[in-house]
């Protein structure tokens, strides 16, 4: 029996995703849940599993290749003993064809492929489809190809590449424009080359391509303040007690659960608590339609160095504790930066929590994360003077912003919403046991 790999679908607004690299090859026989591919998206760079044992049939895409979610990538014969071909554009090690079998099976095409033309089928480089389509379309040979410098993975030519490159062809002068005397024949000039990207020009700028999770962020951002009027509302809030409490439980924490406790787990449980006291900042739009959410599945914004950041999500944070929280706040984390979240931890979110304070942020006002009407920012906490009953003291403060989409939350609800979480924080009872 044939089994059908599909491209897993990494979160609910996620429509695609690239192929990073092929762990596996036509012929190769593979254990259930075992890596096949790595996959990168907007959200989440991931290592995809396989669905049965057996072996692999068919890769129906190369590395480099942007695949809809839910298209089938590749074909697993579960009987293991069937081989069959790569896919059609075979400049990519990684799906070579395997041998031949007696009686070869019947292979369908993938649907979303197009077919490389003949001109560029024995080039030693990969080309995606994609490019191959467009090279033939606007009469760009074989060998004009082979010499352009690629900004993708590996040095691979994207689409971009070949159009700056077209539109830099197109822009030269025809040869007979004009009229001109005789004269003896010269070597035409070769037009200055452009400077490839990620290398200095002479003018002192570089130009680096973003990579698929950069572009797919920027465009997911774009899309929310086209979607959505951001207000901001800013709450200060001292934080001693929690600091305090924290102290003097961290080391007993560290040696119960193996991890370090840090100030998130506070905040991310009394926004729980806020979200259930205010339910309509725990929903979504449909139109004219306000969709309420049973569970508060709380999004947790993770920094991925320098490459983005993803946001995996806790769901039915209203039924864990505060240690529960906790636990679920590192596990996420470890996995996303170690690139082992599975497609479920990244999906179905209802409010998210991003945190620059650890980077000494004060204050932040982030972009809320579509489907979603709202996010809370927390700033760096940081001693102050403050003044108490007239008295000045050093007490640890910090801010919290609220983003929220105004055609659903008002300043009052904003309003309410922050000063909840801030007296659920300052109130915390200091003779309370983990």
């Amino acid at each position: 029996m044939k089994v059908e790999m599909l491209m897993p679908q990494m979160g609910e607004s996620i429509a695609e995703a690239t192929i990073s690299k092929w762990r596996k090859k036509v012929g190769d026989a593979v254990a259930k849940d075992e890596v096949i591919l790595e996959i990168s998206t907007d959200k989440v760079d991931s290592e995809i599993p396989a669905p049965a044992a057996g072996v692999i049939t068919e890769l129906l895409f190369n590395e480099g290749d942007v695949v809809p979610v839910k298209t089938k990538i590749a074909m697993i014969d579960t009987a293991g003993g069937a081989t069959a071909s790569a896919p059609a554009t075979s400049g990519n090690a990684a799906v070579k064809e395997a041998p031949a079998p007696k009686a070869p099976p019947v292979i369908e095409a993938a649907p979303q492929r197009v077919e490389p033309v003949a001109a560029h089928a024995e080039s030693a480089k990969f080309y995606s489809p994609l490019v191959k389509s467009l090279a033939e379309k606007h009469g760009v040979p074989l060998a004009e190809l082979d010499a352009l410098t690629g900004s993708g993975q590996g040095g691979r030519l994207t689409k971009e590449d070949l159009l700056k490159y077209v539109d830099s062809r197109s822009a030269q002068p025809a040869a007979a424009s004009a009229p001109a005397a005789p004269q003896a024949p010269a070597a035409k000039a070769a037009p200055t080359p452009a400077v490839a990207p990620g290398e200095w020009s002479a003018d002192g700028t570089r130009v680096v391509m973003m990579d698929t999770m950069r572009q797919a962020i920027a465009d997911h951002m774009v899309k929310s303040k086209h979607t959505s009027p951001h207000v901001y509302s800013i709450q200060e809030i001292d934080v001693t007690n929690i600091a305090n409490w924290r102290a003097k439980h961290k080391a007993a924490f560290e040696k119960s659960e193996g991890f370090s406790l840090s100030f998130t787990p506070f905040f991310l449980e009394a926004t729980v608590k806020a979200l259930e006291a205010f339910p309509y900042v725990n929903c979504s739009l449909d139109g004219k339609k306000i969709v309420l959410k049973k569970h508060v599945n709380l999004g947790c914004a993770v920094a991925l160095g320098n490459t983005g950041l993803i946001v995996p999500v806790i769901k039915k944070a209203e039924e864990k504790n505060f240690v529960g929280i906790a636990r679920s706040l590192n596990d996420l984390a470890q996995r996303a930066r170690s690139k082992k979240l599975v497609p479920d931890d990244v999906a179905g979110g209802t409010f998210t929590v991003t945190n620059p304070g650890v980077f000494g942020t004060i204050i932040g006002t982030p972009i809320i994360n579509q489907p979603q009407v709202a996010i809370l920012c927390l700033g760096a906490i940081k001693k102050r003077p403050v003044v108490i009953d007239d008295m000045i003291a050093i007490r640890q403060m910090c801010y919290l912003t609220l983003s929220y989409d105004h055609r659903i939350v008002d300043g009052s609800l904003g309003g309410q919403f922050l000063a909840f979480i801030r007296d659920y924080l300052e109130n915390w009872d200091l003779n309370r046991t983990l």
